[in-house]
């Protein structure tokens, strides 16, 4: 075991008392026997302690804030305090199956060149659970071509299923506190823009969805994580400079992605996101049909129909009982509410 290099399994958490320990044991429970399982409690109020006092195994920490960090404070504590070679933060909603940390250890030695790898995904809501798997083998997505995937397709990278090399987190830096709500998304585009990465076909995530999660406060109760994202684009679009032009294309389908969610979001959301009006939707939506720069004639020819597309909606969506019907029409066709 000690020829073999230690994981940091992290556990962020914050009053999750009645979901962490199946997480706990799940990351205890691994046949790859050299870990150290660290429970990293963000100021919760709730029996935490107790849960993981529960446990007798030496390989467990705790440590508990003395505030509230944040979301990816608490993760940029996760790894601050890990001491292995590979680092994986696991949710305290979600758990992993006995071979993942062997399954992905093997998959890093054997591919020595990449930085970073993400699994398949059992998704569990409510009493249905489906399979989400990227590939039907195990992938390298060659530097840039990973960067040209988290742009384009959705979903790529299960957020809590990535093992991450720690020498990559010091190369390419911890989560950014700038953005609160997807600061997730820019850390995959920081790595693979220049590092190899790995999808690993056969371990296997747990994703819990529901109310509970940080996914729904983000989207549904509290929608700032569109305005997050566009902060993240506009972002890299200045870091890219000249080299804008190489990645255009992958650029303008994640904007045109995110003008649609924005508008979607304006009629499934806006009445049970406190303090957003309408009109916040459709300027997002705006802000991102801006970003889009077409190439060609036909492609302008495009941008100007979903100007006009986004201000009739945006029109739409002010008028609340328009939205309630809209919003019928959609939820009936669509599974990402």
């Amino acid at each position: 075991m000690l020829d073999e290099p230690l994981v940091s399994i992290c556990i962020p958490t914050y009053n999750r008392a009645w979901m962490v320990g199946r997480a706990i044991g799940s990351a205890l429970g691994q046949t790859y026997r050299n870990i150290e399982v660290i429970v990293v409690d963000n100021a919760s109020t709730d029996a935490t302690d107790e849960v993981v006092a529960a446990f007798s195994d030496k390989r467990l920490k705790y440590v508990k804030n003395d505030r509230n960090l944040g979301l990816f404070g608490n993760f940029n504590r996760c790894i601050e305090l890990a001491q292995g070679e590979f680092i994986h933060i696991l949710h305290s909603d979600d758990y992993i199956d006995p071979e993942f940390t062997q399954t992905s250890i093997r998959f890093f030695l054997n591919h020595p060149n990449v930085a970073l790898t993400f699994t398949s995904a059992k998704i569990q809501s409510g009493t249905n659970e489906t399979d989400i798997s990227y590939s039907d083998k195990d992938e390298i997505f060659y530097a840039p071509e990973g960067f040209r995937r988290v742009l384009t397709e959705r979903p790529f990278i299960i957020c809590p299923s990535v093992m991450m090399k720690r020498s990559v987190y010091e190369e390419c830096g911890n989560y950014s506190l700038e953005f609160p709500y997807s600061s997730d998304l820019n850390q995959w585009l920081k790595v693979t823009r220049g590092h190899d990465i790995g999808f690993i076909r056969n371990a296997w995530l747990f994703y819990r969805q529901g109310e509970h999660s940080e996914s729904y406060r983000q989207l549904f109760t509290n929608v700032t994580g569109y305005l997050d994202t566009l902060k993240i684009y506009a972002n890299l679009i200045n870091t890219l400079g000249n080299d804008r032009i190489s990645f255009n294309e992958e650029l303008n389908i994640s904007f045109r992605r995110l003008t649609l969610d924005c508008l979607f979001a304006g009629f499934t959301r806006c009445d049970i996101a406190d303090g957003f009006n309408p009109s916040f939707f459709t300027g997002l939506a705006l802000t991102s049909w801006g970003m889009v720069k077409p190439s060609s004639v036909t492609g302008w020819i495009l941008q100007a129909g979903r100007l006009l597309v986004i201000l009739v909606n945006g029109c739409v969506i002010g008028i609340p009982f328009m939205r309630r019907i809209v919003k019928r029409l959609l939820l009936a066709r669509s599974s990402y509410y």
